[in-house]
């Protein structure tokens, strides 16, 4: 039963704040130093002290893009994790690790590799961790690249299209050229961005006008590679005006998913099947019994007892959230959902 170590920071990624950031982390271990002195044999956490301290001189650490880290420690390991969330500055030591804030909603959106932003004819490809704009090799991004001898002033119906023989010729209207040839790159785009999901385990969120994407959608909206939607143009946005917009799809999505939980409490509710005492779900939790658990915290502290109960359930593997609801008290702090 060595000791546990917890120390959990904000971070500012801002250069003038990285010395700050290294202070508070100081003013952390500090306090971790003390409570090991006090409480362990030294030869329990002597080479994790030293690994703690070592983090001082990481720099990189203190610059992270991250909004804060969380650090998990004992004598034989460490593990840093970047957090998406703000947080307050605290530490433990004990004989659990504070799991609360790696099961926020925050922590557990499943975010998309790329962005796509559709149009008629052709799509532009962004990073969803840096926004920049890119190509995936072998992913025609445009309908004329697809279709070499692609002639987007005329209105000849005649041709070769990938490879076959066109078996009709004449002409036709401009709009029906145009709606044909939509349909045929949106079913080749479909094509190749389903095997990207299904080879490389790739998702995408979706953006474009409305009265395009809704034409995608339509075919192709129940696909699995569509990891959101997005619903206007983003290619002529500048980068903070992309980074603002996917933020408020996030924050979107993060609230829809907190709704979700306590839609699913308030029913489990009606249906007598949650539960709120803290020893009668920690007898559930062995038994087998819970279907999920779910905090909600105030955000400024930590319950040990909590805590031992959500470190239960990952271990049982046992879907469990906490949810930051402060000044809303309607819910208890802790809800096991039965079978």
């Amino acid at each position: 039963m060595e000791p546990q170590i917890s120390i959990i920071l904000p971070i500012h990624p801002e250069t003038p704040q990285v010395e700050s950031n290294i202070l508070t982390y100081k003013n952390l271990l500090k306090d971790v130093k003390k409570d090991l002195e006090y409480n362990y044999p030294r030869r329990e956490w002597n080479n994790v002290v030293e690994k703690l301290d070592a983090l001082v001189l990481d720099r990189s650490l203190w610059n992270d893009a991250k909004k804060a880290l969380l650090i998990f420690a004992n004598n034989e390991t460490m593990e840093i994790c970047e957090m998406e969330h703000t947080v307050l500055a605290k530490e433990h030591v004990g004989s659990t690790f504070l799991v609360q804030d790696l099961l926020l909603p925050e922590e557990n959106i499943q975010k998309s590799d790329y962005l796509i932003n559709i149009s008629r004819d052709r799509i532009h490809i962004f990073e969803t961790d840096n926004l920049k704009e890119i190509e995936i090799e072998g992913l025609h991004t445009k309908f004329a690249d697809y279709y070499s001898d692609f002639d987007a002033n005329s209105n000849v119906n005649s041709g070769s299209y990938g490879g076959l023989n066109a078996t009709y010729h004449g002409h036709r209207a401009k709009s029906e050229e145009q709606q044909k040839d939509q349909s045929i790159y949106y079913q080749y785009l479909d094509k190749e961005l389903m095997e990207l999901h299904r080879s490389k385990g790739y998702s995408f969120v979706l953006a474009g006008l409305p009265e395009v994407l809704d034409v995608y959608l339509k075919s192709y909206g129940d696909s699995s590679y569509i990891g959101g939607i997005m619903h206007g143009p983003i290619f002529n946005l500048s980068h903070v005006e992309l980074v603002e917009r996917l933020n408020e799809f996030y924050a979107f999505e993060r609230m829809a998913g907190v709704e979700k939980v306590k839609h699913d409490i308030d029913i489990a509710s009606r249906e007598n099947r949650i539960i709120n005492d803290l020893n009668t779900i920690d007898f559930a939790l062995s038994n087998r019994d819970v279907k999920s658990l779910v905090s909600f915290n105030d955000g400024s502290s930590y319950s040990v007892e909590h805590n031992k109960l959500l470190i239960k359930s990952l271990i049982n593997k046992i879907n469990c959230r906490v949810l930051y609801t402060v000044d809303d008290n309607s819910y208890p702090s802790m809800n096991a959902i039965l079978y």
